[in-house]
């Protein structure tokens, strides 16, 4: 009869300790598949961005689509929208996605990162990301951060920068962009 409780007691053990082990092992796996995404833009969220703050011209506009945000280019052939400021960590090696549904032919686009307080003049026209091109089609325009700007830039400005995105239209008065959405990943958590 001893032994019986014995066993029962090691077996209850025994069930407690795998059910606790699954339980950790269930919240590693929850935790390992979290999204790395730090910043999630949608196209509602980019119909409310502002004008380019730029030294001069490219003050685009941007309206609300069936689904995209559509950005237009400023008189003077270019220009577009810029976001609320946000702190990129470049440590973590983020990449920019961005997501064009379309920008028709003889039209361009792209994606500048200005930061907040810029220390060389040029730093105002803000850093490419993604320079002028014509892709589209629902796809995403992808581009390691860290690396479209530079470790001079990171010297400069650390590895916590201020700043804001710019995404804009180019090619003609009439230059069009029409983005679903912007996404910020970390490669590094």
């Amino acid at each position: 009869m001893f032994q019986k409780k014995v066993l029962l007691l090691c077996l209850l053990v025994l069930a407690v300790g795998l059910l606790s082990a699954c339980q950790q092992k269930k919240e590693a796996a929850k935790t390992d598949s979290e999204p790395l995404y730090v910043y999630t833009q949608t196209a509602e969220d980019i119909a409310g961005w502002t004008s380019m703050v730029t030294p001069g011209g490219g003050e685009g506009t941007v309206e609300a689509g069936d689904g995209v945000a559509i950005i237009k280019a400023a008189a003077d052939g270019w220009g577009g929208v810029q976001s609320a400021p946000i702190t990129v960590d470049f440590s973590k090696n983020p990449m920019l996605l961005v997501r064009v549904k379309e920008n028709a032919d003889g039209f361009k686009w792209g994606a500048k990162f200005v930061p907040s307080d810029p220390k060389i003049d040029d730093h105002a026209w803000g850093v490419y990301l993604i320079e002028d091109n014509n892709f589209k089609w629902n796809n995403y325009g992808a581009v390691n951060m860290r690396d479209k700007v530079g470790e001079d830039f990171i010297s400069l400005y650390g590895e916590q920068v201020e700043g804001v995105l710019w995404l804009y239209a180019a090619g003609s008065p009439d230059a069009v962009v029409e983005v679903t959405e912007v996404k910020i990943l970390e490669e590094q958590k």
